[in-house]
């Protein structure tokens, strides 16, 4: 799935709470997934120049291109 996009693209998005997203997205890109200060996995992502992925999203007219800071991870066996 992708989030968004939001922030700055889209100051409407229902995610949007004093200004910024409220599930931290865009996510930074890393090249290890790690576990942050919360016990929540930080997980890698990849740049475009790191063989990572990009689309085209059409928004109010406009072409955004949005790369993995936008995916939302998703696996079935970790839901409940």
């Amino acid at each position: 799935m992708i989030h968004g996009p939001c922030g700055t693209l889209n100051q409407n998005s229902p995610c949007m709470m004093d200004g910024k997203c409220s599930k931290r997205y865009p996510r930074t890109l890393i090249s290890e997934t790690i576990t942050g200060n919360d016990g929540y996995p930080l997980y890698r992502r990849r740049s475009t120049a790191d063989n990572g992925k990009s689309t085209i999203v059409k928004l109010n007219q406009q072409d955004i291109e949005i790369d993995n800071r936008w995916i939302v991870p998703y696996s079935p066996i970790f839901q409940r």
